[in-house]
C-alpha cells in the first residue's frame, strides 16, 4: 500500500501544492470570523424550493453543515449505495429502492437523475446582500483526475426581486480506458413577490457526455491480478473503445401568480405585511431532451443484434414537452383562523417523440389533460401536512391518477427535540411512450403494456439533543404490473404483485471530541428475480472533532460504505438502462476512506484518501459486472460561502 500511496502522491503533488496554498490563503484571510453554526440560514437570507405544477413554496436551508463535507458529491448525496460505471458523472442507479427517482417523463433520462437539476431541486433566494458559493472537488493524478466545479451567485435588485446564476462543470478523465465523462449545467432563475403579483422562473441547460467502454473484458484483471500479469488500469482492455453517449436537457419554467385580494397582518408592534387571500396562477414549462449513442467503429460483437449498420452506430432519440396549467388557490396564513392552503388546478400536457428507424425519422405526439387539487400547511413547526390528488381525464393517460400526502411535526421534550413524519401514496400510471415503442441500431421493441399500480407508505421517528441524533423508520410499497428490463436489456412487464419492505436507522452521537455516525438501510423484496436489491446497506463514520486556534474546526476520521452481495444490475451502453443479470453476485466488500476536514467561518475544505483498503482487501470491488470502482486515490474539496 505504501508504494501506491507514494506513487499517487508524486503524480499529483504539483496540483496538490497549488490547492494547498490557496486553502492556506483562505484560512489566514478569514481567521478573524467566528465559525458559523451548522444547518442554519444566514441572517438576511431566506431559501425555499417550489412544487413543479403550482410553485407552492417549501422552506429549505443553505448547506453549511459542520460535518460530512467530504461526502457531498452528487453520488453520495443521491444515495449511500449506487450502481455506476466507476467514474464521476457516469450513468447511475441507486441500490436503495426508495431512493430511485424519475425526474422527467423521458425514459432515457433516468440514469442521470443523480446529477440532474429539476425545478423542484432549485433553491430560490431572498437576500439582503449578495450571496455566492464556490465549490470545487478534485481527485486523482493529472492524467486520470476527476474535477467538479460549481459557482452560484444570487442577489436582490430590490426587496422583492431576486435572481440567481449557476454554472457547474464536472468531468472525469477516467482510470480505465474509454471512461471519460463531462457534465455542464448552467442556469438562471428568479423570483418576485409583490403585493398583487408574484413570479417564479427558471431557464436551465444540462448536458451529460460519457464514453462507453462496456466494462473490462475480464474481471480477473482486478480480482486475480497475478494470473493476468498485473496490468496497470490504463492497460486493461475494455469491451468498447469508440462508443459515446450524450444526454442533453433544457427547460424553461415560468409561474405567474395574480393575487385577487390582500389583508394587512401585523408582524410586531411596529411592522406589518400584506398577505394575499386568494390567487390565480399560470404555469408554463417547455422541456426538450435528447439521448444520443454513437460508435465510430464496429461494436456489433458486443450486442446480440445489429439491425441496420454493422460498421457504425448513430442512434438518436428526442423528447419534447409543453405544459400549461392554471390554478386557483386560497392561501395559507392570510388569517389566523385559516392556517391552510387549498389549491385546484388543471393542466394540459403536449408531448412529442422523435427517433430514427434506420435513417427514416419517426415522429409521434400525445396530448393529456390533468385535474388536480392540493391542501397543505407548510408554515410553522408543530404540525405540517400536505395532501394532493390528480387524475388524467383526456388522452393516452386517461384513467391515470395519483393520491399522495404527508404529515410532519416536531416538539420539545425536556432537553430533546422530537420529530416525526409519515407519507403515503397510491398511483396508477401508464407506460411511457418509449417503454412501449423504440427502434435503434441494436434494439427494437414494440409493446402494449398495462398500467402500473403502486401503493406506498412510510414513517419516521427521531430524537435530537446536543449529544445524540437518532431516528428510525420503515416503509413498504406494493407494485402491480411492474415494468422492468430483463436479462436481454428489453422492457418487460411482471404479471403480478411485488412488495418491497424497508427499514432504516440513523444513530449519530458524540462523547467529547469523539463522534460516531451510523446509517443502515434494510430492504426485502418479495421477488428478487425481478427486483433484486441488497438486503443491507450501511454508512459508518468515526472521527474526532476539535478546534484549533479557537476558530478552525478540525475533523480527523475514517468512514466506510458497505452493502451485502446481490445480483447487481448490468448496464447497457446503447440505451443507458440498467437490466437484470443472474450470473454474478456483487457486493459484500467495504469501501473505506481516511480524511481530514476543516470548517473555518464560511469556508469548508477536506483532504481524503479514498478506498485505502483496496490494496490489502479482497480484490472484488465491482459496482456492476465488469465495472470496477476506483482503487485508492487522493481526493480534496473546498466550498466557500460568501454572504457580502
Amino acid at each position: 500500500m505504501s508504494y501506491n500511496f507514494l506513487k499517487s502522491y508524486y503524480l499529483c503533488s504539483r496540483m496538490k501544492k497549488r490547492i494547498f496554498f490557496i486553502l492556506l490563503s483562505v484560512c489566514f484571510a478569514t481567521q478573524f470570523v467566528v465559525a458559523q453554526k451548522p444547518n442554519t440560514i444566514h441572517k438576511g437570507i431566506s431559501v425555499w424550493t417550489v412544487t413543479d405544477k403550482t410553485a407552492s413554496a417549501v422552506p429549505a436551508v443553505i448547506d453549511t453543515s459542520l460535518f460530512g463535507f467530504q461526502n457531498t458529491d452528487p453520488m453520495n448525496n443521491y444515495s449511500i449505495a449506487n450502481s455506476y460505471n466507476g467514474a464521476l458523472g457516469s450513468p447511475l442507479q441507486s441500490k436503495i429502492y426508495f431512493d430511485r427517482t424519475e425526474k422527467t417523463d423521458f425514459l432515457f433520462s433516468r440514469p442521470y437523475d443523480a446529477y440532474f437539476t429539476s425545478v423542484s431541486d432549485i433553491l430560490f433566494y431572498n437576500t439582503k446582500s449578495p450571496y455566492s458559493n464556490l465549490t470545487y472537488y478534485s481527485n486523482g493524478a493529472t492524467t486520470t483526475k476527476d474535477d467538479d466545479f460549481k459557482g452560484l451567485i444570487t442577489l436582490n435588485l430590490n426587496k422583492r426581486f431576486n435572481f440567481a446564476i449557476l454554472f457547474n462543470y464536472a468531468g472525469a478523465k477516467g482510470l480505465y480506458n474509454s471512461q471519460m465523462t463531462r457534465q455542464v449545467k448552467s442556469g438562471i432563475w428568479a423570483s418576485y413577490s409583490g403585493k398583487h403579483y408574484g413570479l417564479t422562473g427558471a431557464i436551465m441547460y444540462q448536458a451529460f457526455n460519457n464514453e462507453e467502454n462496456g466494462g473490462i473484458t475480464n474481471p480477473a484483471y482486478i480480482s486475480n491480478k497475478d494470473s493476468m500479469g498485473n496490468y496497470s488500469t490504463d492497460e486493461i482492455p475494455t469491451k468498447l473503445t469508440t462508443s459515446t453517449s450524450k444526454y442533453t436537457n433544457k427547460y424553461i419554467y415560468l409561474n405567474q401568480k395574480f393575487h385577487l385580494a390582500t389583508v394587512k397582518r401585523a408582524i410586531d408592534s411596529t411592522h406589518f405585511e400584506y398577505r394575499p387571500i386568494a390567487t390565480i396562477s399560470h404555469t408554463f414549462k417547455y422541456e426538450e431532451a435528447q439521448k444520443r449513442y454513437k460508435s465510430t467503429g464496429s461494436d456489433s460483437s458486443f450486442y446480440a443484434h445489429t439491425y441496420f449498420n454493422g460498421k457504425e452506430t448513430q442512434d438518436s432519440v428526442r423528447f419534447r414537452s409543453l405544459r400549461n396549467s392554471v390554478a386557483f388557490s386560497v392561501n395559507e396564513g392570510f388569517a389566523r383562523w385559516f392556517p391552510l392552503s387549498i389549491v385546484g388546478y388543471v393542466e394540459h400536457d403536449y408531448r412529442q417523440y422523435y427517433y430514427l428507424n434506420d435513417s427514416t425519422p419517426v415522429n409521434a405526439s400525445e396530448n393529456d389533460i390533468l385535474f388536480g387539487a392540493e391542501m397543505s400547511k407548510r408554515k410553522g413547526k408543530n404540525f405540517l401536512f400536505n395532501a394532493n390528488g390528480e387524475v388524467y381525464t383526456v388522452g393516452p393517460k386517461s384513467g391515470d391518477f395519483k393520491l399522495d400526502g404527508g404529515i410532519s411535526s416536531s416538539f420539545r421534550l425536556l432537553s430533546n427535540t422530537v420529530y416525526l413524519n409519515a407519507n403515503g401514496s397510491i398511483k396508477r400510471t401508464s407506460p411511457s411512450y418509449f417503454e412501449n415503442t423504440y427502434v435503434s441500431n441494436h434494439f427494437i421493441w414494440n409493446n402494449d403494456f398495462d398500467k402500473t399500480m403502486k401503493s406506498h407508505v412510510d414513517a419516521k421517528l427521531g430524537l435530537h439533543n446536543k449529544w445524540i441524533d437518532v431516528n428510525v423508520g420503515a416503509g413498504v410499497e406494493n407494485v402491480s404490473k411492474l415494468i422492468y428490463f430483463n436479462s436481454e436489456a428489453l422492457p418487460a412487464q411482471y404479471d403480478g404483485n411485488i412488495q418491497v419492505l424497508s427499514g432504516n436507522a440513523k444513530l449519530d452521537f458524540n462523547l467529547g471530541i469523539l463522534h460516531l455516525q451510523n446509517k443502515a438501510i434494510y430492504q426485502k423484496t418479495s421477488d428478487a428475480d425481478i427486483l433484486p436489491l441488497p438486503e443491507l446497506s450501511t454508512y459508518n463514520n468515526l472521527f474526532v472533532a476539535f478546534k484549533m486556534f479557537k476558530v478552525l474546526t478540525t475533523q480527523i476520521g475514517t468512514d466506510m460504505y458497505y452493502n451485502t452481495a446481490y445480483y447487481a444490475p448490468n448496464y447497457m451502453p446503447a440505451t443507458g438502462v440498467f437490466y437484470l443479470q443472474d450470473k454474478e453476485k456483487l457486493g459484500d466488500f467495504p469501501v473505506m476512506s481516511a480524511y481530514l476536514s476543516f470548517h473555518l467561518s464560511t469556508a469548508r475544505f477536506f483532504f481524503k484518501y479514498y478506498h485505502y483498503n483496496a490494496s490489502f482487501s479482497a480484490q472484488n470491488y465491482f459496482s456492476m459486472p465488469d465495472y470496477p470502482l476506483y482503487p485508492q486515490r487522493f481526493k480534496m474539496g473546498i466550498s466557500w460561502n460568501l454572504f457580502d
